[in-house]
Order: structure tokens, then C-alpha cells, then sequence
């Protein structure tokens, strides 16, 4: 009882003391402070009002001044993965026609690049002049298509090296139909999002860690030293 009660509160001081950087459910790339590290063909632009939050939310801007492939992708660690094994079941995200209204059509791309590559098949349209939330599911395949490559779709999902948002027409196909204009990206948050905790602030944190590490000290301690076993006779 006394070994279990110590490693967990062993694990419980590595969990608040480190900080992985993977696909988690629940992230949101809000875009705060620049482009995320999204970028493409298109121009992308940070635009530090006029977000889903209001005039202080910055957000992306995607956006072609001639006519050709119209997106951009990350390869952000908090966004691709391993999706499956971290529980990552779709993205929410927010579009807007920014500019003259274009009618774009947004599809998600997800998976490896150049290998095994999938298009949602659903289409978001982004309002005119206003903030509009979609999502996409992961854990349907037939809302998806392949665009590029060979393998499963669990198998791009598995391996996933960029996350995609362009404009396409059916059919969809490696290439997409060129487009001129621009579309606002913003808030894009990985699925599932989890039941709320508590917030802790950074004082409560290492107060939590030091009284951590006193129970685990003061467990081992009531063991006390290990005490030799006498010899059996054969």
C-alpha cells in the first residue's frame, strides 16, 4: 500500500512538473500573438483585432492576390500526432470572409504530407463579415477523402505530420481549383475538450509540489531502513 501511495505521488510531481507538447484535446490556437507557424502557398497575415474574442482577439488571415492554390497548414506538435493515441477525436475552428465576400469553400486536410493525405468532404462556406463556427470528425471515415498517397485513414491519423485548410471544389483531388481573395482563421481547438479543473495559480502550484514531496518524503521515512532477511536454511 505504502510502495503504490509512493508512486503515485511520484508520477502526480512529474505530471505538474513537466509539460508535453503533443495534440491534446482541449487545446486552442487562438492565434494571441502570430501566425501559429501556419503558412503555404497563400499569404498568411496576423491580425491582432477583429477575432471570434472582439476587437482585442487577434486572428489569420489567408489570402491569394492572384489566382492559385488557396490555404495554409501547421505542423505544430499541439495540433498533429499521433491523434488516435492522444485521444483526439476532431477540431473545432472558426472561419469568416474577410474582404469582398469570396464564397470560398474551407475543407480540413489531415495526415502525411506526400505519403497519405485525406480531404474532409464536408465544405465550410465562411459568413460574410461575421465569425462562424464548423467542425470535423476524426472518428468517421467516410466523412473523409484520400487525396494523396495510399494506406488507411487510421494510418494518416497515426502519423499526422500537417493540418490543412483550403479552398476546394468537388471533385477533390490533389490539386485544388485556384481561387483569388482571403478567409479568416481563428480559434481552432482539438476535440475531445475535457471536463474543467480547478485553476491553480503558479504560487499554488509549487505549493502543491512541496506538499507532494513532504507526504512522499514522510512515507518513506515511516518505512523506515530496510531491514536484512535472515538466510533460510536449505
Amino acid at each position: 500500500m505504502e510502495r503504490l501511495l509512493c508512486r503515485t505521488l511520484l508520477l502526480a510531481i512529474a505530471a505538474f512538473a513537466t509539460s508535453a507538447r503533443a495534440a491534446t484535446p482541449g487545446f486552442v490556437e487562438d492565434f494571441g500573438a502570430g501566425t501559429a507557424g501556419f503558412g503555404g502557398g497563400s499569404t498568411v497575415t496576423h491580425v491582432a483585432s477583429g477575432g471570434v474574442g472582439g476587437a482585442s482577439d487577434g486572428y489569420i488571415q489567408i489570402s491569394n492576390s492572384l489566382s492559385s492554390n488557396l490555404g495554409a497548414f501547421s505542423t505544430s506538435a499541439d495540433l498533429v500526432g499521433n491523434l488516435p493515441a492522444d485521444g483526439v477525436t476532431g477540431y473545432t475552428f472558426w472561419l469568416r470572409d474577410t474582404g469582398a465576400n469570396d464564397n470560398h469553400t474551407i475543407h480540413v486536410g489531415i495526415g502525411v504530407a506526400f505519403t497519405n493525405f485525406w480531404l474532409s468532404v464536408p465544405g465550410f462556406v465562411p459568413p460574410d463579415g461575421q465569425w462562424q463556427q464548423f467542425s470535423v470528425d476524426l472518428t468517421d471515415p467516410s466523412q473523409w477523402v484520400q487525396i494523396i498517397g495510399t494506406g488507411t485513414f487510421q494510418d494518416a491519423l497515426a502519423a499526422s505530420t500537417h493540418l490543412l485548410f483550403r479552398h476546394d471544389l468537388p471533385p477533390l483531388v490533389q490539386a485544388p481549383d485556384p481561387a483569388s481573395g482571403d478567409f479568416g482563421l481563428d480559434r481552432i481547438q482539438v476535440l475531445p475538450v475535457p471536463a474543467a479543473l480547478p485553476a491553480v495559480s503558479a504560487p499554488g502550484r509549487l505549493a502543491l509540489l512541496a506538499l507532494l514531496g513532504a507526504i512522499a518524503v514522510a512515507v518513506l521515512r515511516r518505512r523506515g531502513p530496510a531491514r536484512a532477511v535472515p538466510a533460510r536454511m536449505p
